[in-house]
Order: structure tokens, then C-alpha cells, then sequence
């Protein structure tokens, strides 16, 4: 099925898009649940699911808290380990253990890329949304 064609409207595009991802951003949520680092994380990971589920992603405070929720994970799974930063110690696996540290965050950067997805498709609608609010207030201005 080919996708609908929505360029006379970019928001509703934005809407479509965001909507697209809805899907595979909860179920990315639902393989997150062992990074929650706190009880206050893993509350707001659940209410956002829920939010998700029922399509309900549209506003500011809606994107506040995917952000809450993503922006620890994005910090976590930062592709390099800061420059100082030594590691030398080894896992028990005999591995050093930078290494493994390197392939969780790879991992975990996998996971959170529908979410990561979804805030650019939640970010481009509202500053679509905001530019909309702008021309309509220009458009009412007096010229002169």
C-alpha cells in the first residue's frame, strides 16, 4: 500500500508521519523497561506508552515527556565513552570491558531509535504548527 499523498498539507503530513511511528515507538517502550533508573522514570515511561497507544501525542506536554523519557537514554547511549574516561578493567567474560560497555550503548541506541524518530516527527509538526500561528497572525496585519 503506497502511503497517501499529503504535500498540499505539511502539517497533517507531520501528523501522518508521527502517527506512522506511533507504533514502533511503543513497542520500543515496552523493550526499554530495563533502563528505567528510577521509579520516576519508569512511571513517566508508562504514561507515555499509554499516550502512544491511544494516539494522544500531538501536544507540547505530550513531547515534554517523551523527552523526559529519551533524553537519559540518548545520554546512555552515547556511541563513545568520554576521553577521560579510562577503562581498564575486564568483564567477567574476559572482554575488556570498554568493550562491552561500547556494544550495550550501541544496543540501546538501536532501541530508542523509533523514539528518537518520533520527538524529530513531534518536533517538525510543532514548528509547523508555530509558523502556521505566524503567517495567520501576518496575514491579519495591516500593511501599511
Amino acid at each position: 500500500m503506497s502511503e497517501p499523498n499529503l504535500d498540499y498539507d505539511p502539517i497533517q503530513a507531520a501528523v501522518f508521519q508521527a502517527l506512522t511511528l506511533a507504533s514502533s515507538s511503543h513497542n520500543a517502550l515496552d523493550q526499554l523497561s530495563e533502563y528505567w533508573i528510577d521509579r520516576r522514570n519508569e512511571d513517566a515511561a508508562r504514561r507515555l506508552s499509554a499516550q502512544i497507544a491511544q494516539e494522544k501525542i500531538f501536544s507540547a506536554r505530550d513531547l515534554d515527556a517523551l523527552e523526559q523519557v529519551l533524553l537519559p537514554l540518548m545520554a546512555v547511549a552515547d556511541p563513545g565513552l568520554p576521553g577521560d574516561v579510562h577503562v581498564s578493567s575486564r568483564h567477567t567474560s574476559g572482554k575488556p570491558l570498554d568493550q562491552i560497555l561500547r556494544s550495550g550503548a550501541q544496543d540501546l541506541h538501536e532501541m530508542i531509535q523509533p523514539l528518537m524518530q518520533l520527538r524529530g516527527a513531534l518536533l517538525t509538526l510543532g514548528r509547523l504548527r508555530r509558523s502556521e500561528q505566524i503567517a495567520q497572525t501576518l496575514r491579519g496585519e495591516d500593511m501599511t
